[in-house]
């Protein structure tokens, strides 16, 4: 994901003096290390220091070009002038070891397995001023807007959306992007707020880029009825609900207001972009539960209601209309209380985690997440994998990806050569699914390339694709775009649509509410 490796400190404090302070200010110069990571010539870096108290700093890292982390509080040796920290960088722990000699400084930082050297001096004595706001600390009434503010925020859209992205014309030419904006100008003054916040998500939907989205909250879209959609091979399916609608849980729907459930599931997913059909089934049945997004889609006559209409046991048709926020328990299929938890399924919540399979001669390595847990770094966590997998009798290595949609694709991606080297010839496996996305699809080309099999079902992300996102906020809805930056080309063989798997192994919503993965279980097998 890193094309290279800088530091960059941001802190969001009010403008300060620091007078004599030996550290607060901020500090420039040039990192090198041995890395591929590192180019040759070594990449700039800026540190901010704020001093608190006798022993302690503060300390915000990012990498290059991308957010910022959350500041961080450091040790300080105002004696020996050194500071020590431990930061969250989009995912990587990084190790920050400084050492301030008056106005110079040198010190590492290092962090799965890369380490560079830092040299620099100290440019400023004043600390930066406060971030402009992002989106989401000013939420705005989206209701309460004009179609005067719209037609500001489609303005500004208009313009800034292309020159922000790496390439917003790939998919779509400047022409059709400018005939578009206009067509929807046009329209504006006669479309209610949900519907214009709406039409301006279906507008950057047409970029074609899944990275690429107007993501809709704030009111009216901050209200989610109290039930849940999943997508399995054999259509939508309703997985939970509030127990006054425990009779749609466990079935099939066969239509949302006045639509089919693929009618119903492709007006929602005209409101983001999508570069396969895997996608869609991901991100979309969720969003069936938004009583706003249906209403201004037309899928429902308003947003006081959503009708459910599901294929009863007999298999007539049951229409049940949800409303409202849950009001007593919650039921799901399956029970947990009388059908297992999958393996699977078993700790989703953790960016990751493993467990020995004895019976099948495997060790199970869930990763659900790319950013590292601070309370395991992973080069510590795949040493007790690799132990595991060093036991008598132990075959295979199933890493899941089946829930990973992105992060940072070093976390994981820094160790897939000693993957290669430490699991037995053959006995790397990989799942995938719809699912599976972003940084995920670059863990699995990569595992790939050494040798895994993967098995499930063709990823949600493309191998060839866009990603590496930033975002800027709409001046009047204060709603966000998040954009692309960068183009990965993962595949130099063409340039398909998903990751496919060389098992394809469906999950059918039989499997899913009898407690079955039938996906891991045919990886388990032995070929």
């Amino acid at each position: 994901m890193l094309a290279r490796l800088a530091l960059l400190a941001v802190l969001s404090t009010v403008p300060a003096r620091a007078g004599d302070d030996p550290i607060t200010g901020v500090w420039q110069g040039t990192g090198k290390g041995k890395s591929e990571l590192v180019p040759p010539e070594g990449v700039p870096f800026t540190v901010v220091l704020e001093r608190k108290g006798e022993d302690a700093a503060r300390v915000t890292l990012t990498i290059e070009g991308m957010n910022a982390c959350p500041p961080v509080e450091a040790e300080y040796d105002a004696d020996g002038g050194a500071i020590e920290c431990r930061c969250d960088l989009m995912g990587i722990l990084v190790d920050l070891e400084l050492a301030l000699v008056g106005e110079e400084l040198t010190g590492k930082a290092s962090g799965l397995g890369v380490a560079i050297d830092l040299t620099g001096k100290r440019t400023s004595k004043t600390l930066p001023a406060p971030a402009a706001p992002a989106a989401g600390d000013a939420p705005v009434d989206l209701s309460a807007l004009t179609s005067a503010d719209w037609r500001a925020d489609l303005a500004f859209l208009a313009e800034e959306l292309p020159k922000k992205h790496k390439n917003a014309y790939h998919a779509l030419s400047a022409e059709e992007w400018q005939r578009a904006v206009r067509e929807l100008d046009g329209k504006l003054a006669t479309l209610s707020s949900a519907t214009a916040a709406v039409e301006l998500a279906r507008l950057v939907a047409r970029i074609g880029d899944a990275h690429t989205e107007l993501a809709l909250v704030g009111k009216p879209f901050d209200r989610w009825f109290p039930v849940g959609f999943v997508w399995f091979a054999d259509g939508v399916w309703v997985t939970i609900a509030d127990e006054r609608f425990e009779d749609l849980v466990g079935l099939r729907v066969l239509a949302i207001g006045a639509k089919s459930a693929e009618e119903a599931l492709a007006a929602v997913d005209s409101t983001f972009a999508s570069e396969n059909d895997s996608w869609p089934h991901a991100k979309g049945p969720p969003k069936l539960a938004n009583p706003a997004l249906l209403a201004a889609l037309g899928v429902t006559a308003d947003d006081r209601t959503i009708p459910v209409t599901v294929a009863g046991a007999d298999g007539e048709r049951v229409t049940v209309a949800v409303d409202g926020v849950a009001k007593g328990t919650w039921k799901m299929a399956p029970d947990r209380a009388l059908v297992p938890t999958p393996t699977s399924l078993l700790r989703t919540r953790e960016a990751y985690w493993f467990q020995p399979l004895e019976a099948e001669h495997a060790v199970y390595f869930a990763f659900n997440r790319c950013a590292e847990d601070p309370a395991r770094p992973m080069a510590g966590f795949l040493e007790q994998v690799f132990a595991a997998l060093a036991r008598p009798g132990m075959e295979r290595l199933v890493i899941d990806l089946r829930r990973n949609s992105g992060g940072n694709s070093l976390v994981l991606g820094n160790f897939v050569p000693e993957l290669a080297r430490r699991v037995p010839s053959g006995g790397l496996r990989v799942l995938i699914g719809p699912t599976t996305f972003s940084s995920g699809v670059h863990n699995a080309v990569a595992l790939r390339g050494v040798g895994a099999k993967l098995y499930g079902e063709p990823s949600g992300g493309k191998p060839n694709s866009y990603g590496e996102v930033r975002s800027f906020v709409l001046p009047r809805s204060r709603l966000a775009v998040y954009h692309s930056t960068n183009l990965f080309r993962l595949v130099e063989d063409g340039d398909p649509p998903a990751l496919a798997p060389d098992v394809v192994v469906p999950t059918a919503a039989a499997d899913y509410f009898a407690g079955a993965d039938p996906v891991l279980e045919r990886a388990l097998r032995a070929d």
